[in-house]
């Protein structure tokens, strides 16, 4: 989708288009949460799965008669060995990340996880080495020269950085909501709901601005709301009132509407058009593996710190609280790294062209 925004929009007009494509990630994430529990509320999990396959249908069938191709196709040869490796690098590398708890464990299954994650990492080395020897014949899978251009680096390190503290931090919230608010699965959905719905709403406001001024009056201002609302998440307790997490939780997502579209548009405008399908896979690709390792990751600490709670006596709704409040802690020290890594951002004068990058 990036891809195809940006090689068909102006390059004046790219913030505008990817604050209106950033609707959709904002409302989505917004509605999902919710429509979950709602739909928990009357049946089992399997329900959000088979509630997402009429969806899923449907997409495909607009995709399949509506889309087309747009620019110039070129017969390229398919790396076997390639595709084998990533699989083995991104599998192994997602498993072991979302088996941190696991690891921590110890015993057989701590093994195994371990195994595969020293496979994934062996996996992901091969892989890059195999990338770099078939770009020289302008062969590879996944072409890496977009990592030497620094302003899409620095981007895509603050972007990871972000996704990892965002996913941990949603995945958290919902369990601090459930476990020490007592709130039922419907409302904990219902409070991410407000601050999802205004984030898509400003996106494209965002997106405007990003034309007009640049990422860096943007960026800077939204990377200091977004750490800030965070570490106001790690003083909660189980006597919070909901409306004020609701609150934290807006101030977040305001903050999240003015970094994403600003953030994706820089990292993929400073490249030549020629590199903007290997940038966005990427980006994407990384992006996901932040997620898996920010969630795993919180979600291990917000675990843990519980469970040792309740064994030292404390209140199950206290427990969960603290849990929660650790959680939070370390992602806002994840959002004060990104934000220092915002810094180093530059605005992009006229588009990039072949000639830039090494």
């Amino acid at each position: 989708l990036m891809t195809v925004a940006m090689t068909l929009i102006p390059f004046h007009r790219r913030g505008t288009i990817m604050g209106l494509i950033s609707v959709v990630m904002a409302v989505g994430p917004a509605l999902g949460p919710s429509l979950a529990g709602a739909i928990l509320s009357f049946t089992s999990w399997h329900g959000i799965f088979w509630f997402m396959v009429p969806l899923i249908a449907l997409a495909g069938i607009i995709g399949a008669t509506k889309l087309t191709n747009i620019g110039e196709q070129r017969a390229t040869p398919l790396d076997v060995l390639s595709v084998i490796l990533s699989a083995v690098a991104f599998g192994g590398l997602v498993y072991g990340l979302s088996s941190v708890s696991t690891i921590l464990d110890g015993g057989q299954a701590a093994q195994i996880a371990i195994t595969i994650f020293s496979t994934g990492i062996l996996g992901l080395g091969l892989f890059v080495w195999r990338q770099l020897a078939l770009g020289k014949h302008d062969r590879a899978l996944l072409d890496l020269r977009p990592l030497a251009v620094p302003n899409y680096t620095f981007s895509l390190a603050v972007l990871m950085v972000l996704f990892a503290a965002l996913l941990g931090a949603m995945n958290t919230l919902p369990l601090y909501l459930q476990g020490s608010l007592l709130v039922t699965a419907l409302i904990a959905g219902l409070v991410l709901l407000p601050g999802g719905l205004l984030e898509g709403v400003l996106s494209p406001l965002f997106g405007r601005l990003y034309d007009r001024f640049g990422p860096r009056p943007l960026i800077i201002p939204a990377m200091i709301i977004v750490t800030g609302a965070i570490f106001w998440l790690a003083t909660v307790d189980e006597y919070t009132d909901v409306w004020l997490v609701v609150t934290i939780h807006v101030i977040f997502s305001v903050g999240l509407a003015g970094l994403f579209s600003p953030l994706m548009t820089t990292a993929l405008s400073s490249l030549p058009s020629d590199l903007f399908g290997h940038g966005s896979a990427i980006l994407n690709t990384l992006q996901q593996l932040a997620g898996a390792a920010g969630t795993a990751v919180m979600i291990t600490i917000y675990s843990n710190i519980s469970a040792d709670a309740q064994a030292q006596g404390v209140a199950e709704t206290t427990a969960v609280a603290d849990g929660a409040n650790s959680a939070f802690l370390v992602t806002g020290f994840l959002s004060a790294v990104a934000l220092i890594l915002s810094l180093f951002i530059k605005k992009i004068p006229s588009e990039p062209t072949g000639l830039d990058v090494p």
